[in-house]
């Protein structure tokens, strides 16, 4: 819990001064606004870049808060999303490098770094397509090291494997460590 506290006070403090914000982050949030309000992919009718799970699931976080100015700017909204996201992948990269090393030293030094690298504090904090990607990724890693033979787990990790292919297609990469 302590480190799931640090993950969230790292990535929570001053996430709406730094870093600037990029138009992707908004070019991300008008499609999943686009979703939430009128069911669409995309706010145009001839632009669709990247697969839509991403922005399906933050639409999805639009409906659960009451929509884009809950917290005031619409971009605020999404840093906060990314931010919950940021205190589940860590507590999900904790649970994987627990069963993996079976050192809570070696897991507690993966979300230490985890959180405080550089780049994760400049690019976790943005409401992008690759923060959610990780997401799904930590809990595909998760569910292969927990099945161990059980057919319904690896069935799971297939699925959350499939919803970080079709959030990010860049996740594709990561086949060659599942297989």
């Amino acid at each position: 819990m302590a480190l799931l506290f640090f993950a969230a006070v790292t990535h929570g403090w001053n996430m709406f001064q730094f870093p600037y914000f990029e138009n992707d982050e908004a070019t991300y949030f008008s499609q999943a606004f686009s979703f939430y309000q009128d069911g669409r992919l995309a706010p145009y009718t001839y632009w669709y870049d990247h697969a839509p799970v991403g922005w399906i699931l933050t639409a999805g976080w639009l409906w659960v808060t009451g929509g884009p100015f809950t917290f005031g700017f619409s971009l605020y909204s999404a840093r906060i999303w990314m931010w919950l996201i940021h205190i589940l992948a860590a507590g999900l990269l904790y649970v994987l490098a627990r069963r993996v090393t079976k050192s809570r030293l070696a897991a507690a030094t993966a979300v230490l770094l985890f959180s405080i690298s550089p780049l994760a504090v400049y690019f976790q904090r943005r409401m992008l397509l690759d923060n959610l990607m990780v997401f799904w990724m930590l809990l595909t890693l998760n569910l292969v090291v927990y099945a161990r033979q059980r057919l319904w787990w690896q069935l799971a990790s297939a699925v959350s494997f499939g919803l970080a292919v079709l959030t990010k297609e860049n996740a594709i990469f990561f086949l060659p460590v599942l297989v």
